[in-house]
């Protein structure tokens, strides 16, 4: 798990995506919630809800600052509880209600665990957040399963995953798994929500953040996730994130 405490901040954020489920509330103002349902106004009340993978982007209201906290849950732990929950094997998170939670009981529960956690890491606040996350899963998990991509998509996805170092092109995809480039592009972004390029691009900023937490430099991690150099890195990763890798690395309570 992650959390991220951005205050008073008026940082503008392109559409992007987290491969973790992603839980966001505000401590001050508002922002403009933009997701594949819709834009939202998110508020002091609600949980925004981003299931993994899905583009997104919260941006300030006329330039407005705003106060916000990000949590960042790994996909995996959740689709244990599911699986223990609803008595279905699974290694993979279930479809979640989203964007936006109204549940006041369950909101001020998991922003009073959340505020502890950053500011003391203890195993009971640790326990706490586990047993608020199974309510919530108990609660929002969908009754019923979308339907899964192709298995040449879901190949296509994984051997995207283990490429991090290079960018293949769409050509490439489609001689490699005997697909037409045209029909690769409109089924790979149904099922995923955007082109292989963009998918690439998400899982490479997700490996930085990655090696951003274990102490690499910024330079060496431009090189493992395939960036031409330091530079077209940063700038990247600041496009996705809004912040430097610097700024990344100080901003983040694991």
């Amino acid at each position: 798990m992650q959390i991220r405490q951005t205050l008073d901040s008026q940082r503008i954020y392109e559409a992007h995506a987290h491969t973790t489920l992603s839980i966001g509330f505000m401590l001050e103002a508002e922002t403009l919630f933009q997701t594949p349902q819709g834009s939202f106004r998110l508020e002091k009340g609600a949980l925004a809800i981003i299931p993994p993978l899905m583009q997104h982007a919260c941006n300030p209201l006329e330039n407005h600052a705003r106060s916000y906290v990000m949590v960042y849950i790994d996909p995996a732990f959740c689709a244990q509880l599911q699986s223990r929950l609803f008595h279905q094997p699974t290694t993979e998170l279930l479809p979640l209600k989203h964007p936006l939670i109204y549940n006041q009981e369950l909101y001020e529960e998991f922003i009073t665990i959340i505020h502890a956690l950053i500011h003391r890491d203890e195993s009971l606040h640790v326990n706490a957040l586990k047993a608020w996350m199974e309510r919530f899963l108990w609660l929002y998990t969908e009754g019923s399963l979308c339907q899964k991509p192709s298995p040449t998509l879901q190949e296509i996805a994984h051997f995207l995953a283990q490429r991090l170092d290079e960018t293949p092109s769409l050509e490439e995809l489609s001689k490699r798994f005997s697909y037409n480039p045209y029909l690769l592009l409109r089924h790979f972004k149904k099922a995923y929500g955007t082109t292989p390029k963009r998918y690439a691009l998400e899982l490479k900023i997700e490996y930085a953040k990655k090696l951003l937490q274990e102490g690499m430099p910024s330079s060496l991690c431009a090189h493992y996730c395939g960036f031409v150099d330091q530079s077209h890195f940063q700038r990247f990763f600041k496009r996705h994130t809004a912040l430097t890798p610097k700024e990344y690395h100080v901003n983040f309570v694991q």
